[in-house]
């Protein structure tokens, strides 16, 4: 009796495995799997009874009480049994355990799905962002479900108009479900199509066709949802449909609302005014459309010129328009998370550091509305790396790369933290990701060139960021990298874009052209003298050209203390005016030596080890009076392979000039930037002389 109530078990266990399997594979009905539970396990004392009143033998079954006679054989062929019955036990238990493991028991409980980007199937084909907006509605419905890993926008919309194998996206995004479909638009009616299909085989698990007026449209996407979850996840929700509803609004604003999301996912100052554009329409339909309203903000903030944006519109007046979308935004609707994320963008671009901090709570509050929204998530990270809480940082780009791998933002700035950290087998192992995920993207090549001229490569750095400029040429801080690539090789006289006429002034400098260069900064400030980019700009020139006397009146003009000069910079310029101030006996001048040594003391303990803060340190060293420790950082730096031509005009090393270790240092660089110029064909250089 007992063996045979262990081979039941095993044997009853694997049917039920197997019913498991076949009824959504085979879309049989839910009561399938309910029928042969019961029927098992109302059949387990009937198989008892049958074991007590019969006897296996190898005649045949026989009746127990004919056996008597028969011990041996009987314990035999138990012996045969027990050791069958054991194997199977064992390996029923083994599958338990391992289905059961942590890793097999997310992927069971958490199903997972990619949304791809829609075909526009219009007869005119010109409603892709239209059929692209379908798609990312549903993304961010779908994100809204408990345990669902949805894949972000990013990286599930790199493989629009490609051919890519579903079974290799899934592998590629690390999802077991994709979404695909179409949009087919005419006049006022429209046809979506959609169809779940599992990655690991390509089977379709469900599609359906629905074909409305177009005013239909919130409605389509709350049943294609609602179908989804209902496929995916019926154990984790039950019966309830817990789906986000589409926002609604007109239709017509819609569309306008969706057509300005795909102009902005250029990233481009001229993406983003197309966008503003689009969103100025919709609201004069629909002056309440809390999305358009919070994004018109946002993409405002994103077309200044304030650090991390992309375009010319100055930094103060971006702000006071900003504020006035994004507030109304707030007020109509307190709890949007696309409102509380354009309020902390908002704080975040605000020239005051304790505004700045005010950010957070904001960023909090958008994703405890939309938990997986990559870009307040990010901009938290980037937060937290600019008040030195980097590893929480790591963590919150770790989270936004988890669920969207392709996302620019995230890449970017875990990318930053790595190479300050010089974690190079890890950015190698993202860039790869990255490039696999999005290879027409040029930015993991400019992290390429970034890595490549800090082991002193700049001739293989000019490369890359050559190839990076054919795959993006519109990418403007590739293009401010790629001068700055030719002013570190040696090549000063070269012509600059508008939008670069910023670093006009370094280049004149390297050029000992000091009258020149101080003109270009004073015209830059006095156009803008409250942009703290423009002010450190203009501080950073009289610096290197030397005028200590006017960099002194300025700064006491402009901040007049250490306390308002900290609460206008997230990264001060210590630097800058330490030794203008310890030259003129001002008493912040030793104030500054104090502040740049706390700060280079954070920065090591945040794990940094990069040439740049050696560089950084060995100015401070000079400041303390330690030249020949300072000596051994510059040596340290250049063994590294920084060949930062700043090192000889920067007025801070003045001090080590003297030293035969310095001269030795020159030479040595000198040799070093014309082995790389000889590679791309440059004649040699000497090297610039201090002003």
């Amino acid at each position: 009796m007992f063996r045979v109530a262990g081979m039941y078990a095993v044997v009853g266990w694997l049917i039920l495995q197997v019913i498991a399997v076949l009824t959504p594979a085979l879309h049989l009905p839910d009561w399938v799997d309910t029928f042969f539970a019961v029927a098992i396990i109302g059949g387990f004392p009937l198989a008892l009874l049958l074991a007590w009143a019969f006897e296996i033998t190898p005649e045949g079954v026989k009746r127990t009480e004919s056996l008597e006679g028969e011990q041996a054989m009987r314990d035999k062929v138990g012996r045969r049994l027990d050791i069958g019955i054991l194997v199977s036990l064992v390996a029923v238990a083994g599958l338990i355990i391992f289905t059961r493991s942590p890793d097999r028991a997310n992927a069971n409980l958490e199903p997972s799905i990619a949304v791809m980007a829609f075909a526009d199937l219009s007869v005119e084909q010109n409603q892709e962002y239209f059929s692209d907006g379908i798609s990312e509605e549903l993304l961010n419905q779908l994100a809204q479900v408990p345990e669902l890993s949805v894949a972000g926008r990013t990286s599930s919309f790199s493989f629009k108009g490609k051919e890519t194998d579903l079974k290799e996206i899934g592998q590629i995004l690390e999802v077991d479900h994709i979404l695909e479909g179409s949009v087919r638009k005419s006049g006022d009616r429209i046809r979506v199509t959609a169809q779940l299909i599992k990655t690991e085989d390509g089977f379709h698990l469900w599609s359906e066709n629905y074909d409305r007026k177009l005013d239909d449209i919130f409605a389509v996407q709350d049943e294609i949802s609602t179908a989804i979850i209902k496929e995916l996840m019926p154990r984790i929700l039950g019966d309830k449909e817990e789906v986000a509803q589409a926002k609604r609004t007109d239709v017509g604003a819609y569309e306008l609302y969706l057509s300005a999301q795909k102009k902005a996912s250029l990233g481009s100052f001229g993406g983003y005014a197309a966008a503003t554009k689009d969103l100025d329409k919709a609201l004069d339909i629909d002056a309440d459309y809390v999305p358009a309203l919070a994004w018109r903000g946002y993409y405002e903030l994103m077309m200044s010129d304030s650090p991390g944006a992309v375009g010319n519109i100055p930094a103060e007046e971006a702000l006071e328009n900003a504020k006035v979308w994004i507030d109304n935004a707030m007020s109509l609707d307190p709890t949007s998370a696309d409102a509380l994320f354009a309020k902390a963008g908002l704080f975040s671009f605000s020239f005051d550091k304790e505004d700045r901090r005010s950010a957070e709570t904001f960023y909090e509050l958008a994703l405890e509305a939309r938990p997986t929204f990559p870009l307040a998530r990010n901009d938290l990270g980037y937060l937290y790396s600019e008040l030195g809480r980097i590893d929480e940082a790591v963590e919150q780009y770790k989270l936004v790369l988890s669920h969207d791998p392709g996302h620019s933002d995230a890449n970017n700035n875990l990318l930053t933290i790595y190479r300050h950290r010089n974690e190079q087998e890890k950015a190698k192992a993202l860039i790869d990701r990255w490039k696999q995920i999005s290879p027409e993207n040029g930015t993991p090549l400019g992290y390429e060139a970034a890595f490549a001229r800090d082991s002193g490569a700049l001739a293989e750095t000019i490369d890359i960021r050559r190839r990076a400029i054919a795959l993006d040429p519109t990418n403007q801080r590739t293009q401010r990298d790629k001068f700055r690539d030719y002013l570190n090789i040696g090549e000063f006289d070269i012509d600059l874009p508008e939008n670069l006429n910023y670093l006009q002034d370094d280049a004149l400098l390297f050029q000992g052209l000091k009258a020149e260069a101080l003109e270009v900064a004073r015209t830059q400030v006095e156009a803008r003298p409250d942009f703290p980019g423009w002010q450190a700009a203009y501080a950073s020139t009289l610096y290197l050209a030397g005028a200590f006397d006017e960099l002194v009146e300025y700064y006491d003009s402009t901040w007049g203390s250490l306390e308002n000069l900290q609460r206008a910079f997230n990264r001060p310029p210590y630097l800058t005016f330490a030794l203008p101030l310890i030259a003129a006996d001002h008493p912040d001048g030793k104030r500054m030596v104090d502040a740049t040594r706390l700060r280079v003391n954070q920065e090591r303990g945040w794990g940094r080890d990069n040439v740049g803060l050696d560089l950084r340190e060995a100015k401070l060293l000079i400041l303390e009076g330690k030249n020949e420790e300072a000596m051994s950082m510059v040596e340290s730096a250049f063994f590294k392979g920084t060949r930062d031509l700043y090192m000889v005009i920067d007025p801070g090393y003045a001090p080590l000039y003297e030293m035969p270790r310095y001269q030795a240092f020159k030479q040595k660089l000198t040799e070093a930037i014309n082995l790389e110029r000889a590679k791309i064909n440059l004649p040699p250089m000497e090297l610039p002389k201090p002003l």
